[in-house]
C-alpha cells in the first residue's frame, strides 16, 4: 500500500506534464510563443494554474522544452535514416529530408518546431551536434568547401525552415518531391558539392525519404 501511495502522485504529475506539454505543443504551433498566455495554456490542458508552476517557472520554459522535445524526435529520425551512411553530402541531404517529412507527417509538431525557433542556430547548441558533426566531416574531406561552421548552419537552417514551411502552407499546391530534391540540391551546391552530384544525391534522398511521406498524406486526405 505504501508503494501505491508513493506512485500515484508521481503518475499524477506525469500526466500533468504531459498536459500541459500537448497543450503547449498545440497553442505555440497555432499562435506563436508571444501569442500565448498560461491561462490559455492551462486552460487547454484542463490543469489548475497552480499546477502549471510545478512544472514550469514561466511560459518560455514550457516553450523551450516544447522545442527540444521535437528536435529530438525529428532527430532520432534523422539518425535512423542517416545510419550506415558516411558521406556527409549524402547525410546532409538525407538530413534535411526527414525534417520536410515530417512536417508533411506531423504539421503540429512541425508547426511547433518552426514557431519557437529562437537562437537555435548557434554551433555550440547541444541540439545541433549532429548538423556541426557532419559539417565538419565534410570540411575535412573537403566534401564541402570551407566556409565558418556559423554561416554554414545559418545557411542548413535557413533551407530546412523554408521547407518545412512550405510544406505547412495550406494555402499552396502540396509540395513535390521533386521540389524537394532541387531545394537540397541548392543546399548542398551552396555549401561546396559539385553540381552534378549534388542534384543526384538530393534527388535519391527526396526520393527515399519524402516521397512517402507525400503518399501517406494523400491516404490521409483522401474520402
Amino acid at each position: 500500500m505504501v508503494i501505491s501511495d508513493t506512485i500515484r502522485p508521481d503518475r499524477r504529475r506525469e500526466r500533468t506534464r504531459a498536459a500541459l506539454l500537448d497543450a503547449g505543443e498545440a497553442l505555440f504551433a497555432a499562435k506563436g510563443r508571444d501569442g500565448v498566455t498560461i491561462d490559455e495554456i492551462t486552460a487547454a490542458a484542463d490543469v489548475a494554474k497552480g499546477s502549471f508552476y510545478n512544472h514550469f517557472p514561466d511560459r518560455d520554459a514550457l516553450a523551450h522544452e516544447v522545442y527540444r522535445l521535437v528536435r529530438l524526435a525529428v532527430e532520432s529520425q534523422v539518425d535512423a535514416a542517416n545510419a550506415g551512411v558516411a558521406d556527409p553530402a549524402v547525410r546532409m541531404a538525407r538530413a534535411g529530408c526527414v525534417y520536410v517529412a515530417f512536417a508533411i507527417t506531423a504539421p503540429r509538431r512541425a508547426g511547433a518546431l518552426i514557431r519557437l525557433f529562437d537562437g537555435e542556430a548557434m554551433a555550440d547548441s547541444p541540439l545541433n551536434r549532429g548538423v556541426v558533426g557532419d559539417l565538419e566531416a565534410g570540411f575535412a574531406v573537403g566534401r564541402f568547401g570551407r566556409m565558418s561552421p556559423p554561416a554554414a548552419l545559418l545557411m542548413i537552417y535557413g533551407v530546412a525552415l523554408a521547407g518545412m514551411s512550405r510544406a505547412l502552407d495550406a494555402t499552396q499546391p502540396p509540395l513535390d518531391v521533386a521540389t524537394v530534391g532541387d531545394l537540397y540540391a541548392g543546399l548542398l551546391r551552396g555549401l561546396g558539392a559539385p553540381s552534378d552530384e549534388a542534384v543526384r544525391i538530393a534527388a535519391a534522398a527526396a526520393r527515399e525519404l519524402v516521397e512517402p511521406a507525400v503518399k501517406t498524406a494523400r491516404q490521409r486526405s483522401a474520402p
